[in-house]
């Protein structure tokens, strides 16, 4: 399909290559990016794997701001962005390469300093992180589990002999005030080093709740993070790092499409809807039912100490370990429509009905406050020898644990839902080797063995000491061998085979039949094929990676109706799915005063064996559901940018800058019938700068589009379909005799247009 915005995409790098010929050209070098996706210092270009790579200073010009951002202008990564509290338990699920998931951990794992996050890293300050490295593909190899379908390592700011000291203030519209302070340098010169850095953040929101008049998504955030390093003697170092947040967020700006919104297989139980969600303008969120617990309350802790020994023969001994540790309550109206508020016994038009006794809706139990208190530790250990050397290897050890406590509290009459505590002990050996068979030609194997215990512990809900934990034993081998041949120093071509294994999962609610305790672990096989340039001496860079991934039982999300009312979703093993794709970089710097560059990714995600006995036998007339899309993927991402620079005086410069972002639609679900439409983000910034300061003026979604990031099938809770009521569509009208609940939509509201500033000084 091609794409539908060509004239809009092209007119902006046209309109900045005007600006840049207007000056004679003076050729230039595009950056070099070195990352450490293979657990040691490498060029990006040298990397025979797909990395996508943005340095501080390269955040900062796109005006990324969280990792959300970031998806804008990475190939094959995109994100579900509902609010700060993530998803399900509070965690994030990025999607790489098509992999997505609704339930459960994400296929993908976030890490600071190579430390897992497994909490929402949306309110993590960019300010602090030095580097950014979205790697893709699996890499259970060398970064250990919950990386299926890839990692996403933040390297934050360390200091150095030479001293940096900044303040960063940013000011825009809808209250968004961000203050960043940062010290960094030496204490004592070449052996000890410190970083300090401090944020205060808020937000007010841009949509107001129609039941209370007031604003909604607003976010507050306080940061502190630092480092010390300490080098006493040549050939050791240690750094110390970590941080605290504390957050503080109102209701998510969140939405609901009812139920009359419904326009097609009207004639099923539950009804459904075709095509792209409808704009909202605003959301209705019963926020007095909740008792002061509305929105997220937060406080993180990450801690890491990582030290590094050089050995006799070019040996090196690393030891990286940490931990992260959160507390967090997170209040919201799950009717999304003020269900209660509204009426906690009655049903809008349909005179004379009373809830029964079981409603959700009448025992408050719509109304929900989330508790998690998470801890996880990890510590790795691991010999290598001499990168540079012909013959090289590593091996190395780890261990990570985990614990989660869950419980959904709820209002009126309905009981608390004690889901217990997850729980995850890892232990892994891994192991690494890589040989050059010419000075062009370089082969690797590398391998990971792992045993997985996951289990839920609720002697709550479950009493009986016999029957208090659940629990299931995983292994897992994971393999990668990659060959790569270089033409040129700064031309090549690489090839990679992975095995990429998820663990199952324990559904943990323990209201379900003993049949759905489990989800079977996920296996993938992935194939690349990829090629690594730089041409015109750096002045373009251009990199190409074709792959394809086998995926067998994949994880996917049903739901269960109890028996005493309500619904509840939970995961099961799907058939298979098959994802193939290509992902394009390009990058050039025109002149000395325009760089430009185009990002484009095509994902194939697709179900090759899947069954669904609920609905889709009333929707399709059959249950196989071979040929769907995968969920929450889109099928095309692009990017462009362009930026201008000019001398302003003497002392001083100037920058115009313009990006553009293209995403293809993401389906609610498995059936392929609701999505969200397509999204295309324009940018624009100026400013000026010198050494010591930085002023830049934005307008972010300059054509105020309001496409959302992500739609979820979900349920009508308010309007039921009842015999007191009639649909002003009679098609609307349900099945005679069905008492489902009609199938409605919810979604985020997304970001509106903002202009803004920011201001940095140096000194």
């Amino acid at each position: 399909m091609p794409l539908p915005y060509p004239r809009r995409i092209a007119t902006l790098p046209l309109a900045l290559v005007a600006l840049a010929l207007a000056s004679p050209p003076a050729w230039s070098q595009l950056e070099e990016i070195v990352v450490t996706a293979r657990k040691q210092e490498e060029r990006l270009q040298d990397v025979p794997l797909s990395v996508s790579a943005f340095t501080s200073e390269q955040l900062t010009e796109r005006g990324a701001r969280d990792m959300f951002d970031v998806t804008r202008f990475t190939p094959g990564f995109s994100f579900e962005k509902v609010n700060r509290y993530g998803v399900q338990g509070g965690v994030s699920r990025p999607v790489i390469r098509g992999m997505s998931n609704i339930l459960g951990e994400g296929n993908a794992q976030v890490f600071i300093d190579g430390i897992p996050y497994s909490d929402s890293v949306l309110s993590f300050p960019f300010d602090v992180v030095e580097r950014v490295e979205v790697i893709k593909g699996p890499q259970a190899a060398l970064f250990g589990r919950s990386t299926f379908s890839g990692a996403i390592n933040l390297i934050t700011k360390k200091g150095g002999n030479v001293p940096e000291h900044s303040v960063g203030v940013r000011l825009a519209e809808y209250g968004d005030t961000e203050v960043n302070l940062l010290s960094r340098g030496s204490i004592v010169d070449d052996k000890l080093f410190y970083m300090v850095h401090g944020r205060y953040y808020t937000y007010d929101g841009m949509y107001r709740n129609t039941l209370d008049g007031g604003k909604i998504g607003g976010e507050e955030s306080t940061n502190f993070n630092a480092s010390i390093e300490w080098r006493p003697v040549d050939g050791f170092s240690a750094i110390l790092s970590g941080g605290v947040t504390r957050d503080r967020d109102d209701l998510a700006a969140i939405t609901l499409q009812e139920r009359f919104a419904n326009n097609c297989y009207l004639d099923t139980a539950r009804q459904y809807y075709c095509g792209e969600v409808l704009e909202a303008h605003g959301a209705t969120l019963d926020r007095a039912g909740l008792n002061g617990t509305d929105g997220l309350h937060r406080d993180s802790t990450r801690l890491s100490l990582q030290m590094t020994f050089d050995l006799p023969a070019g040996l090196t001994l690393i030891s990286n370990s940490g931990l992260f540790s959160t507390e967090m309550e997170y209040g919201y109206d799950s009717s999304y429509q003020g269900a209660v508020a509204l009426g906690a016994t009655t049903v809008p038009g349909a005179p004379g009905y009373v809830r029964t006794a079981t409603d959700p809706v009448r025992t408050g139990g719509v109304n929900r406050n989330e508790v998690t208190d998470r801890d996880e530790w990890s510590t790795e250990l691991r010999l290598q020898s001499d990168q540079q050397a012909r013959f090289r290897y590593m091996i190395g050890a780890y261990y990570y644990q985990s614990q989660r406590w869950l419980e959904e509290r709820h209002f009126l009459t309905a009981p608390t839902v004690y889901s217990g505590e997850a729980r995850v002990d890892n232990v892994a050996a891994f192991g690494s080797i890589g040989f050059d068979i010419t000075d062009r030609w370089e082969v690797t194997a590398e391998l990971r063995y792992a045993e997985d215990t996951i289990g839920n512990f609720n002697p709550i809900a479950r009493p009986n000491p016999d029957d208090s934990l659940q629990e299931n034993t995983f292994d897992s081998v994971s393999p990668r061998f990659t060959t790569t041949f270089k033409i040129t120093p700064e031309n090549m071509v690489y090839a990679n085979v992975a095995k990429g294994n998820k663990p199952g999962v324990i559904n943990a609610d323990p209201r379900f039949p003993p049949e759905l305790c489990c989800a079977d672990e996920e296996e993938s096989w992935n194939y690349e094929i990829g090629t690594k340039n730089r041409f015109l001496d750096g002045r373009l860079m251009a990199n190409l990676a074709l792959y394809y991934i086998d995926w067998k039982d994949q994880q996917i999300t049903s739901s269960y109706t109890f028996p005493t009312g309500g619904t509840q979703s939970y995961i099961r093993n799907a058939g298979g799915s098959e994802i193939k794709g290509a992902e394009l970089e390009l990058e050039a710097a025109v002149t000395d005063n325009f760089t430009a560059g185009l990002t484009y990714a095509l994902t194939d995600a697709k179900f090759t064996e899947l069954e669904d006995f609920g609905e889709a036998p009333g929707l399709f007339g059959s249950p196989s559901l071979n040929g769907k899309k995968l969920f929450g993927v889109p099928e095309q991402q692009a990017s462009v940018y362009g930026k201008v620079k000019f001398a302003v005086g003497a002392d001083k410069s100037g920058f115009v800058r313009g990006d553009m972002s293209y995403m293809d639609r993401k389906y609610d679900q498995i059936f392929n019938l609701a999505h969200t439409g397509e999204q295309i983000l324009t940018n624009l910034s100026a400013g000026v700068e010198n050494d010591r300061w930085a002023v830049t003026l934005y307008i972010n979604n300059v054509f105020d589009d309001r496409t959302p990031s992500s739609v979820t099938r979900y349920v009508d809770q308010l309007n039921l379909n009842v015999p007191q009521y009639t649909n002003a569509n009679p098609a609307q009208n349900n099945v005679p005799g069905s008492t489902t609940l009609e199938r409605a939509f919810f979604y985020p509201l997304a970001a509106k247009r903002q202009v803004g500033l920011t201001m940095k000084w140096k000194f």
